[in-house]
């Protein structure tokens, strides 16, 4: 009699490759419901397909892994469990992420700011940072107008206690150890810097009051408006303003909250409040004394402030901390007239000089410019010093106020910053077209500066993928005509200050 094999019964052979089958469809399934998912919710979502960017580039090596970089920060399953992994190392063992540190007492810090502190010595004395400031004040000295450099210190600068108990306050502020020999290099060559940093330091000792947001990249009400006043006595004492007429600007009170836009970067799930809650602080409106309406900028005032996001503050609703309240309406009301603003969130150091040098006749009727940056751009490899010169002056580009159709191939697409790897949820993107043809309106240079959104809601829009050669069909109006963007974190690459930027209100490709 013949014995059966193990593997047959009731005459049926079963074969031993089931089992392995059975594995590889799991696998296989398992594989490619990422990626089914992901291309789901981007069809309902009509989110753009960044599948289909693979194709858009030449398959270099760096590209292929800039796209692969993309694909696992804007996967939806890989944020929820990115997102439940920082829960579990927040909670466990207190730690943050690549941009952000937790310190003691549920306090926050940028991770920038408190590598200012603690770079190399001697590591910005030279280059970049002090060709772009020596450039601009010569630049303004050339037309008659000063400069005062207002570096602002980081919240890691002013608090490092709550990031270690062994800080020793007799140390005094947590500078960087080239800082002082810095701005003392620039103040022998002439320039002003008012560093605030010793105010605020000596200021902690004296008040009960924060300076800083303990969630929060930046100062407070009232640490903001210690500086406000500062500046503004020394901008008296210098008698810039001195036959301007003045006003008695008026207040009202009104009181605001928040997580943070550090606690924003930490990326926790809604259900985390245990640790964490909103924080409130009464701001003071600035409004004007006849109407009761808030202060606007005046871009016909003798001064102006450039700045970036310790600017914005308490000035933009947008940052979530009320509005109309910030630094520049809190010198305003030091000084009785209205400045002139231009603040870009991430942009203090490059980007708002860009803007101005924009303009028309930017300099015109100017008697002084203040610089507002953050100190921490001082070290930071994310921060961009650009030399940009000033045009003496500026004769706009011929051009209808109303809306102008063209037709236009890109050159280049300004590269803007991966989301939540900034303390922004917006980003405008500056792009270059050469000229195709002119459907509607009136516009004679060969090539033009096309600005649409980048980032909205820490999510990349299609403009963020821009490739060279691209056609496309674009309705535009000047972007002057829109102020609501001015504070708007912006990537622009295009290092070109003569053509007249325009704001994208329709685009789509063009055959």
């Amino acid at each position: 009699m013949t014995q059966k094999s193990p593997h047959e019964r009731d005459g049926h052979a079963l074969s031993p490759k089931c089992p392995q089958v059975f594995l590889i469809l799991v696998f296989a399934i398992l594989i490619l419901t990422v990626p089914i998912f992901q291309l789901v919710s981007e069809l309902v979502t009509d989110k753009p397909l960044q599948e289909f960017d693979l194709f858009k580039r030449t398959p270099t090596i760096e590209n292929l892994r800039g796209y692969e970089d993309k694909l696992a920060e804007q996967s939806i399953i890989s944020r929820q469990v990115r997102t439940e992994y920082q829960l579990w190392l927040t909670r466990l063992l207190n730690r943050g992420n690549e941009k952000v540190v937790i310190g003691r007492e549920g306090w926050l810090f940028y991770r920038p700011g408190i590598d200012y502190a603690t770079a190399p010595a001697r590591s910005y004395l030279t280059g970049d940072i002090e060709r772009a400031i020596m450039s601009f004040h010569a630049n303004l000295q050339a037309q008659g107008v000063d400069l005062i450099l207002l570096p602002t210190p980081g919240k890691a600068t002013i608090y490092p206690e709550y990031l270690s108990t062994r800080y020793d306050p007799k140390w005094g502020p947590a500078i960087n150890r080239s800082t002082e020999e810095f701005f003392t290099i620039l103040r022998d060559a002439g320039v002003q810097v008012l560093d605030p940093t010793k105010l605020l330091w000596n200021e902690k000792s004296k008040t009960d009051e924060l300076l800083y947001i303990p969630q929060e990249t930046h100062w407070t009400p009232y640490g903001m408006k210690r500086v406000a006043q500062a500046v503004g006595r020394e901008i008296q004492a210098g008698g810039w303003i001195d036959n301007v007429p003045k006003q008695s600007y008026r207040t009202e009170s009104m009181t605001v909250g928040r997580y943070g836009d550090i606690y924003d970067m930490l990326q926790l799930p809604d259900r985390e409040n245990q640790r964490f809650a909103p924080l409130q602080f009464q701001i003071e409106r600035v409004l004007e004394p006849r109407t009761g309406e808030p202060i606007a900028p005046d871009t016909d005032s003798p001064v102006i402030l450039l700045g970036d996001s310790f600017t914005n503050i308490f000035s933009q609703e947008e940052m979530g901390w009320g509005d109309h309240a910030g630094f520049s309406e809190h010198l305003s009301l030091e000084l009785g007239i209205p400045l002139d603003v231009i603040a870009i969130n991430g942009g203090g150091t490059t980007k708002c000089r860009e803007t101005l040098a924009r303009r028309a006749n930017a300099l015109a009727g100017k008697k002084l410019v203040i610089w507002q940056f953050a100190q921490r751009d001082l070290t930071s490899s994310d921060s961009e010093w650009k030399v940009v010169e000033m045009p003496t002056s500026q004769t706009p580009v011929t051009q209808e106020t109303g809306k102008l159709t063209v037709i236009g191939e890109v050159l280049l697409a300004s590269l803007v910053p991966e989301p939540l790897q900034v303390p922004y949820t917006e980003c405008l993107t500056y792009v270059k077209y050469r000229v195709v043809s002119v459907e509607s309106g009136t516009y004679e240079p060969q090539e033009l500066l096309a600005v649409f959104w980048g980032m909205q809601d820490s999510q990349l829009m299609p403009a963020a993928r821009f490739q060279t050669g691209q056609i496309h069909r674009l309705i535009m109006e000047a972007l002057d005509v829109h102020p609501e963007l001015d504070h708007v974190m912006r990537a622009d690459d295009t290092d070109d200050y003569e053509l007249i930027p325009f704001w994208v209100l329709e685009w789509g490709a063009a055959k």
